[in-house]
């Protein structure tokens, strides 16, 4: 009798448990439910875009394009071997001062281009008495909060105190390495540029920055004239998003830009792209480009690559453009992939040997090099 007596109090102890851990189960997931209704609309919003079904666009979402040869299927990663992968990660340096500082010329002639490696995908392109900048980010981590995420690990190529007057903003897609509302709102404030982008992030944009901003929202293949320059929106093979859920990824397009100064140079910023087709309909529509600035970051676990090109992908793609000069970005500032820095400028140079180029037609820059027409690119690389 004694022993059922004492078997209900402990009984009763495990109900009250089970009980609490219920409950302190349901508040996570209401709180989970909460973050997710409360991000998506907020801090982590995606942009939107309404119109016609295109052969990218379904109504709500964007995609790529099947294309005749694909890309190559780099596949996916369990969960297991991408946390193995991690712990193999290359060393990203800390550095707190550039090697190089930028020069800039008092003004560009209208036969001319100059191009300064700020950061990552943030270059500051000169060209037709237009000061352009690509992607731009001066904050010091690509996340939505500050504090969270991956962090700088050197500093601006250009402070942002001696950044000279920015005409025109392209924007090439919603990641929070190339779409940073900081400093969109900093350069709104102090310039009020045009800023051109693909369909669907003018509403993010307007939602962050501001209803009085300048903006023209386009489609693949879509141009801009202004004065003395034409923009082109091109195809890239990527994606969109901002917060982990499926509904809010690809409410917005990805591009790259196609800059034509009038009777001048041709610029070509791919944004961020994988290994593609595109690279060749780019050339047989636009021709091929004086320079084509091309990304190399962030290509390591091998599967990484069905979005993001590697230093051989970009040098494959830099053949298939027929550039005259090529420039590497998104790599260098932040880690965002496995591989490490010098891995990075080891596997371009392995690539640039083994299609026999030599290491000026395709420069990897340091934040704050300039650099300018092939003519002048081995003076200002010295």
């Amino acid at each position: 009798m004694q022993g059922a007596a004492n078997s209900k109090p402990h009984r009763g102890r495990t109900r009250r448990w089970f009980l609490r851990s219920l409950l302190g189960l349901g508040a996570l997931t209401a709180v989970g439910k909460g973050v997710d209704l409360l991000l998506p609309r907020t801090l982590c919003r995606p942009g939107e875009w309404h119109g016609p079904r295109t052969d990218h666009f379904d109504g709500k979402f964007f995609h790529n394009v099947s294309e005749p040869a694909p890309a190559a299927d780099y596949g996916s990663a369990p969960i297991l071997r991408w946390l193995k992968d991690r712990l193999r990660r290359g060393a990203y340096p800390e550095v707190d001062h550039n090697m190089h500082a930028p020069h800039l010329a008092q003004r560009v002639s209208d036969q001319d281009w100059e191009i300064t490696m700020v950061n990552h995908s943030t270059m500051l392109l000169r060209l037709a008495d237009y000061n352009i900048l690509t992607d731009p980010v001066w904050s010091d981590y690509t996340s939505p909060i500050q504090g969270i995420g991956p962090r700088r690990t050197r500093p601006p190529g250009i402070a942002w105190e001696q950044l000279p007057p920015i005409d025109i903003c392209l924007l090439s897609h919603d990641h929070y390495d190339h779409f940073d509302v900081d400093t969109l709102c900093m350069l709104e404030q102090r310039d009020h540029p045009l800023f051109i982008l693909p369909l669907g992030l003018r509403s993010l944009l307007e939602y962050h920055v501001g209803k009085g901003v300048r903006v023209v929202e386009k489609d693949w293949w879509e141009s801009v004239q202004l004065p003395r320059l034409t923009v082109h929106l091109t195809p890239a093979r990527h994606w969109s998003k901002r917060y982990r859920t499926t509904d809010t990824a690809n409410r917005s397009l990805w591009c790259g830009f196609y800059l034509i100064a009038h009777n001048g140079p041709r610029l070509y910023f791919a944004g961020d792209t994988a290994r593609t087709r595109w690279f060749a309909r780019i050339r047989e529509r636009l021709g091929a480009p004086d320079v084509a600035m091309l990304p190399i970051g962030a290509y390591k676990p091998n599967w990484i690559r069905s979005h993001h090109t590697s230093p051989a992908d970009a040098i494959e793609a830099f053949l298939t453009l027929q550039a005259m000069q090529g420039i590497a970005c998104h790599f260098g500032t932040w880690q965002l992939a496995n591989e490490g820095y010098s891995e990075t400028l080891a596997d371009l140079a392995a690539a640039l040997q083994q299609h026999g180029l030599p290491p000026e037609r395709f420069i990897a820059p340091d934040n704050g090099q300039t650099l300018r027409n092939p003519a002048r690119v081995a003076d200002t690389h010295a």
